[in-house]
């Protein structure tokens, strides 16, 4: 078989069908070797000489202030031995921009509009196909595609610019959903709610769909144990057709890589995070502080705003599901929260939970509303010296205390209602006190005052509820449906018990100690209900 003659300029641009205009006249008789289209920033690096670049313009949307984005295209495809530059129009512009039409003109660089109503893949298959064997420019073009998905792994958000070129590269629309049909990124005009529908429905992803003049394709994929779907759309059906498995199968690729990269990236992280928080409650001397604080920058910290510390943990003293835990660091991310922790208490005395340093910030509390009636937290009074960390912790483990003694106090009461989050510097004196007792001679003490009182459930209950209503019997026995003297029976009863008139500063004293913690949770509960 004879060799093919070489394809010129004027075989391209002679044909009709094709719809080229001349802006900048190029040399009839220079030899056209190949056509891909694109639309990134710096293309003549993936081009080789003598081919044609086909553009609709992305690059120079909103970019009317840069002087000299047309003059380095131009200088660029010069440099790269390009023999042309087809620009679609009716696209992105109606006519070519004119600081792009002034570069060519300067630099003698040959233009060309292409019709609106020509498709691109007209003008490839003819250059492409005169040239070598349909299989071979297939795959040609579908390494140089993937070449040009692989350069959104260098943008600072690489999964939007990702699909923002899979979108260009299919001259279509691009879309990738959670498995809810949540839109995570997405890139063209295409019909993206129509799109999950069909998907949702059962549709079969390995085949191509037809939404109205859409042809679809799509793929499942999954991401750090979270479902995506993956799916292109174009007019084009021959793009689909075509390069469809390509693209979407590199995507799939890179979005795995880019998973990888983040996960590699967390862990590396999670390492340092957990080293810092260990040097902090070990203790750090003052001469070191700043070195710290620089350290915490990376970790969304302001060097001297107030911290504290945190102590958490769950009544059946298990360990924190890596799923919540995930959740607290992703949360604290995206609020901007500062935030070190660490799973687990550090040492065998310490239930399993977590320890925590934060930042005494605005959102504080919404990442405090994650923790609610799955642990309870105790937190330390705010701080800025590093310094004392590990007297704040010490204080976080004493509030974590008082949480835990009242979440469990309210639950033996029958209330569905409690809060389980103390902040030590809330707290008020008695219950600080209380929170302080170490020896078991302390604890026994209490235990034995109360000892008889805690044999009678109603007289215990009447005890309670006289203490959290202000020592009103009336609204006592409106609270326990009993009549007011009854309650004064009661109340005498127990004067009888403790040896001490229930009139007495000193024996109130002693059943608000005694009984504290069922107090403090009948009266969140009583709070909680008149509020709702």
């Amino acid at each position: 078989m004879a060799d093919k003659s070489p394809l010129t300029l004027h075989d391209v641009v002679s044909q009709a069908h094709l719809g080229l205009a001349p802006l900048v006249q190029g040399n009839p008789s220079a030899v056209i070797t190949g056509a891909h289209t694109s639309d990134i920033h710096n293309p003549a690096g993936w081009l080789e000489p003598n081919t044609v670049l086909l553009t609709t313009g992305l690059r120079f949307v909103n970019a009317e202030r840069d002087d000299l984005l047309a003059v380095r295209l131009v200088e660029d495809l010069r440099k790269a031995r390009v023999a042309a530059l087809f620009f679609g129009v009716g696209v992105y512009f109606d006519q070519v921009p004119a600081k792009l039409l002034a570069a060519c003109k300067q630099a003698d660089f040959p233009l060309y509009t292409v019709a609106h109503d020509v498709p691109f893949y007209r003008i490839e298959s003819f250059i492409n196909q005169s040239q070598t064997s349909p299989d071979a420019y297939m795959q040609k073009r579908a390494l140089w595609l993937s070449n040009d998905l692989l350069q959104s792994l260098s943008a600072d958000d690489p999964v939007h610019a990702l699909i923002v070129r899979l979108a260009t590269a299919c001259r279509g629309t691009a879309v990738l959903y959670e498995d809810s049909g949540r839109i995570v990124e997405s890139s063209g005009d295409g019909p993206t709610h129509l799109i999950w529908k069909e998907l949702r429905n059962g549709s079969n992803t390995a085949e191509p769909l037809a939404i109205g003049q859409w042809g679809v394709m799509a793929r499942p994929l999954v991401l750090r144990g979270d479902g995506f779907t993956l799916a292109v759309a174009s007019r084009n059906h021959r793009v689909l057709k075509d390069l469809g498995d390509v693209l979407l199968e590199t995507t799939q690729r890179l979005l795995a890589a880019v998973n990888g990269i983040a996960r590699f990236s967390d862990s590396r992280q999670r390492h340092e995070n957990t080293q810092l928080l260990t040097m902090l409650q070990d203790g750090i001397p003052v001469a070191r502080e700043f070195r710290h604080w620089e350290r915490m920058r990376a970790f969304r910290f302001t060097p001297y705003e107030p911290l504290r510390a945190v102590v958490a943990a769950n009544l059946e003293q298990q360990p924190i599901s890596p799923s919540f835990t995930e959740q607290l660091l992703r949360r604290a991310e995206a609020s901007g929260l500062g935030l070190l922790l660490a799973e687990n208490g550090r040492t065998p005395e310490s239930p399993p939970g977590f320890h925590a340093v934060v930042s005494n910030s605005s959102a504080l509390d919404a990442w405090l509303e994650l923790t609610d009636r799955s642990v309870f937290v105790g937190l330390s009074e705010p701080y800025t010296d590093l310094a004392l960390t590990p007297e704040a912790f010490r204080d976080a483990e004493a509030a974590a205390g008082i949480a835990r003694r009242q979440v469990q106090a309210a639950l033996n009461a029958g209330s569905g209602i409690y809060r389980g989050i103390v902040r030590l510097d809330e707290v008020d004196p008695s219950t600080w006190l209380l929170a302080r007792r170490q020896s078991p001679q302390d604890k026994d003490k209490l235990n034995r005052y109360g000892a008889a009182l805690r044999g009678d459930s109603e007289l215990k209950q009447t005890v309670i509820c006289y203490l959290v209503n202000d020592l009103d019997v009336a609204k006592v026995a409106g609270v326990l449906f009993v009549h007011p003297n009854t309650v004064r029976y009661r109340l005498r009863k127990v004067e009888t018990l403790v040896g001490g008139s229930i009139s007495s500063s000193r024996t109130i004293a002693n059943l608000y100690l005694v009984f504290h913690d069922d107090i403090v949770a009948l009266s969140q509960t009583s709070h909680e209900t008149h509020a709702l």
